[in-house]
């Protein structure tokens, strides 16, 4: 019965499990590296220098939008103002 069982190919659901738990060694592991090698103020302060990144970006991005939406106003009006200063012109 032993060698039955030990002949019997390997299951999809023992693969997973095998899988999942090298995953999780490998994730426990970086984590007790990080946490190991730096203090909470140091990654605190990381987390920090990566909020004020993704803030100053953002800005940056709707701040192109806005100053692009202001150029089209801009020539817009600045067309309108030549068309109503031809207009004029052309009536006595």
């Amino acid at each position: 019965m032993k060698a039955a069982i030990e002949n019997l190919p390997v299951s999809a659901a023992q693969l997973k499990v095998e899988t999942g738990s090298t995953g999780v060694s490998y994730v426990s592991g970086l984590l007790a590296a990080f946490g190991g090698t730096w203090t909470k103020n140091e990654i605190l302060a990381a987390g920090g220098l990566i909020f004020v990144a993704a803030t100053y970006f953002t800005s940056l991005y709707f701040q192109r939008r806005r100053d692009r939406r202001e150029q089209e106003f801009h020539m817009l009006r600045v067309r309108a103002q030549l068309a109503e200063q031809e207009s004029n012109e052309k009536t006595p």
